[in-house]
């Protein structure tokens, strides 16, 4: 990993899809990303979070990009995926290839670990995410540090996608409060917010 990439954390990279992305739905992986997400953002109606749902969150993004694709209100769909529950999906890149929802962004935070469960090491280091998506029919890139990052978003909110951008970060963990709210409550938190936006 870069000197640049390590320099960025998870928490900032968060906090940057939360500004380039105010009024679009942003459908947030598990555990630390959630946790860090609401930390450094607050609780967001526009945010999904997928409490205990590890691989779901891309495929939960690409059915809200293709049932929200003719709707004019909504622009992008984003996903704040990790390596680990990306990993345990990685079949997704076939269905998002196939059915190529313009509006979808995949943002894969890689540390290279399992960090919720002990900093297990993933098997990021021998996959190239980049790779198989480009493999996939996404367009794809390899983004580090903030700067990169800031501009990815801002060509990915500008120009159709699908996209996945792969985002190396450092394994900075601060400390975050617990976060368990109901699932049937943030889901009809989201869908309200939802519903509002395409009013």
């Amino acid at each position: 990993m870069s000197r640049a990439a390590a320099q960025l954390q998870r928490p900032e990279a968060l906090r940057m899809l939360d500004r380039a992305f105010p009024d679009q739905p942003i459908v947030l992986t598990i555990g630390g990303t959630i946790r860090e997400m609401v930390a450094v953002c607050g609780r967001r109606p526009n945010h999904l979070p997928m409490l205990d749902s590890m691989g779901l969150a891309t495929p939960i993004g690409l059915g809200l990009a293709v049932g929200l694709a003719a709707e004019p209100a909504i622009e992008r769909v984003i996903v704040a995926d990790g390596d680990g529950s990306l990993l345990m999906g990685l079949s997704v890149l076939t269905s998002i290839g196939l059915l190529r929802p313009s509006k979808l962004i995949v943002v894969v935070l890689d540390n290279g670990v399992y960090l919720a469960t002990g900093g297990q090491p993933s098997a990021a280091a021998s996959t190239d995410f980049v790779a198989a998506a480009r493999a996939c029919g996404l367009r794809s890139t390899l983004v580090e540090g903030s700067v990169a990052l800031e501009a990815a978003l801002r060509t990915a909110r500008m120009e159709d996608g699908p996209w996945l951008l792969r985002v190396p970060v450092g394994m900075e963990a601060p400390p975050t409060p617990f976060f368990n709210a109901d699932p049937v409550v943030l889901h009809a938190d989201f869908d309200r917010w939802l519903a509002a936006r395409r009013a």
